[in-house]
Order: C-alpha cells, then sequence, then structure tokens
C-alpha cells in the first residue's frame, strides 16, 4: 500500500514508517503534508509542526504567495499548548488572503483559514482576533466567486447568524437531521469532512453563545465520526474532548 493509502485506512503508525522511506527514497518530492498529517493521528504535534512548515517552505520556493499549510501549522501548534502561536499563523493566513500576497484558499476564497481564527478567537476570548475574522468573513461576501462555490460558505454564514445549524446541514449533508447526516457521512468521504466542520464550528457557535455542553455535545459528535484525514477540525475536535485539554 502507498503511504496515503496506509494514512486512509487508518494505519497511522506504518504510514509514519512509509511517508518517512519515501522521503529518503525520493527527496525531491514533497511528501512532507502527508507525514504532516499522519504525524497529527498520532498525536506527534511538535513533529507534526516542524513537518508542515517544512511543506510550506518547499511550497513557497515553488509558487510565490503559497502558504496553503498554514492552517495545518497553526493546528499542530494549538495542540501542543502553544495557543498564541496557532492564533499568529491562522492570523497569518488569513491576512494574507486580505492584503494579496498569499495566493491560497478554499473553493469559497480562504474561509477555513477564517473559521479557525474565528475558533481559536472564541475560544480566547480575543475580541481583536474575533472582529477580525468577522470583517475577513464580510470579505468574502463581497468576492465575485461568492455564490458558486458550495462549501464551506455556509459555515461562516451561519457563524454570522445569517443560517441556523439545521439549514448548514441541509447545505452540506443533505439533511436538517444530525442522525441522518451521520449515517451519510459513514459512506460518504466528501460527506463526512463536510460534516465534521459543520459539527465543529456549530460547537463553536455554542461556545460563543455561552452555552459550554451544547459545545462539547457537538465536539465530540464530530470526533465520533471516522477521522476524515485532512479535516484539521477533527483533531482540534479530538483535543476539546481529551481529558487533558486545558
Amino acid at each position: 500500500m502507498t503511504p496515503k493509502e496506509l494514512l486512509f485506512a487508518h494505519r497511522y503508525p506504518e504510514a509514519v514508517d512509509a511517508y518517512k522511506s519515501h522521503l529518503r527514497q525520493h527527496p525531491e518530492q514533497n511528501y512532507y503534508p502527508g507525514l504532516g498529517d499522519a504525524f497529527l493521528c498520532v498525536g506527534r504535534f511538535p513533529e507534526a509542526v516542524s513537518t508542515f512548515k517544512k511543506a510550506l517552505e518547499i511550497e513557497s520556493n515553488r509558487t510565490k504567495g503559497h502558504m496553503g499549510f498554514l492552517n495545518q501549522v497553526g493546528t499542530a501548534l494549538w495542540l501542543t499548548g502553544d495557543r498564541t502561536g496557532a492564533i499568529g499563523e491562522w492570523h497569518h493566513a488569513v491576512s494574507g488572503i486580505l492584503d494579496g500576497s498569499s495566493i491560497y484558499g478554499d473553493l469559497a476564497g480562504g474561509a477555513t483559514q477564517g473559521l479557525l481564527l474565528w475558533y481559536g478567537a472564541v475560544t480566547l476570548n480575543d475580541r481583536q482576533e474575533h472582529e477580525y475574522a468577522i470583517k475577513y468573513f464580510h470579505y468574502l461576501q463581497r468576492r465575485k466567486t461568492y455564490g458558486h462555490v458550495l462549501w464551506p460558505r455556509p459555515v461562516f454564514e451561519m457563524v454570522l447568524g445569517e443560517k441556523s445549524f439545521e439549514k448548514m446541514l441541509v447545505d452540506g449533508i443533505g439533511s436538517p437531521d444530525l442522525a441522518t447526516c451521520v449515517q451519510i457521512a459513514r459512506t460518504d468521504l466528501l460527506k463526512r469532512r463536510f460534516l465534521c466542520q459543520a459539527l465543529f464550528y456549530g460547537a463553536c457557535r455554542e461556545r460563543e453563545a455561552g452555552d459550554e455542553t451544547a459545545c462539547l455535545e457537538k465536539m465530540q459528535a464530530c470526533f465520533h465520526l471516522e477521522n476524515p484525514v485532512i479535516e484539521v477540525e477533527w483533531y482540534l475536535a479530538r483535543g476539546e474532548c481529551s481529558p487533558k485539554r486545558t
């Protein structure tokens, strides 16, 4: 099996070894993003930080303005306990879109980094970063691409109070009923990725409203999904559900 196949088969330690072997055999190829994902899977967060930074360095040298791994760097930093560093990386990813220095963004023009910044700001009660994230969502709404993409646009519409959690589920997964969405996500990886983000940011919306019990319920529902591997929100939800979380 390839390293990626091992990763998606949830054979994480084997995936780590396989990616390391490929890097030794093919140093000219950037296997660092996959290795970083594998480190996240096994909970080796400091190594994930350095690995994603290496991936970013390589891609930045290849393509000016590429900052496609700042979300992952920030996530790994957050999970090491360096929340200030994580906020800094997510802020950098957002500011890069706003000032035009970064060419990287998801299909909604870079909504994911804004959502991560919003999560961090809500969790740390950082009003300045919270306002910056909300400003960023309004900026995305003004972009020409806004009306032409499905996801994660409904998520930040939920954050802005323009859409309910249930309507977000309908837009992304196809049903307002969470149990039905979970069933759909068991056999549809793309819908599982959408549901992972919907639950995670739905949980954060509960936290923002002051309902930490409802927040944890949604975080647990997110974590109990089969790991979609490439959605950083799943690892953050796992951290939220850990008894050792700070």
